[in-house]
C-alpha cells in the first residue's frame, strides 16, 4: 500500500513505477470536481478508472477486500473517508471469493488493519495483497465523491 496526495505529487513521483504514474497523471490532468460519475477508460481494459460516489458506512458494516488482478488507486475528490487497511496472509480465509468473475473476494475477520482518514486531494494505491475496506467513517452516511483507478499489475510486471 502507497498513501500519498496529489500537494506533494511533483516532488514523489520520481518513486513510482510509470504505469501508477500515469495514473495518478490521469488524477491531476482531469476536472475531476465536474466529472459525471461512470467509467472512464485510461488504457483499455487495463487501466481504467471508474467516478463514485459511494455512502459510507462504519467499519464494522465493510467486509475487508482483495483483488487479484488490479491494483486500486483509490482518490478522494469530496468528503472524508475512513480507509482500513491490512495485509493478507494464510490466517486470512475469504467468505465470498469472485476473483475468477469479478476480480474480488471479501473477508470478514481481518488481524492487525490499520485506519488511515482520506481528505480530498489525497490517495492510496493498494496491491493485490492489501486487505481494504473502502468507503468508511466513524458514524457512516457520509457521501464520497472519488475516483477508483483499476490497474493491471501485468503493467508493473507483476
Amino acid at each position: 500500500m502507497i498513501w500519498g496526495d496529489l500537494q506533494h505529487w511533483e516532488q514523489e513521483k520520481g518513486a513510482f513505477h510509470p504505469a501508477l504514474q500515469q495514473a495518478v497523471e490521469w488524477l491531476r490532468t482531469n476536472d475531476l470536481e465536474t466529472m459525471a460519475l461512470g467509467r472512464y477508460d485510461i488504457q483499455g481494459s487495463d487501466m481504467f478508472a471508474m467516478v463514485q460516489a459511494p455512502d459510507t458506512v462504519v467499519r464494522s458494516e465493510r467486509l475487508s477486500e482483495h483483488h487479484a488482478v488490479y491494483l486500486d488507486v483509490q482518490y478522494l475528490i469530496q468528503g472524508e473517508e475512513l480507509m482500513v487497511v491490512g495485509r493478507q496472509d494464510a490466517s486470512h480465509a475469504s467468505i465470498d471469493n469472485q476473483l475468477a468473475e469479478n476480480d474480488i473476494a471479501f473477508f470478514k475477520d481481518v488481524r492487525h488493519e490499520n485506519e488511515i482518514y482520506l481528505k480530498p486531494g489525497m490517495f492510496v494505491i493498494l496491491f493485490p495483497n492489501d486487505l481494504h475496506r473502502p468507503n468508511c467513517s466513524p458514524d457512516g452516511g457520509t457521501v464520497l465523491k472519488k475516483v477508483v483507478i483499476k490497474v493491471n499489475k501485468s503493467l508493473l510486471g507483476l
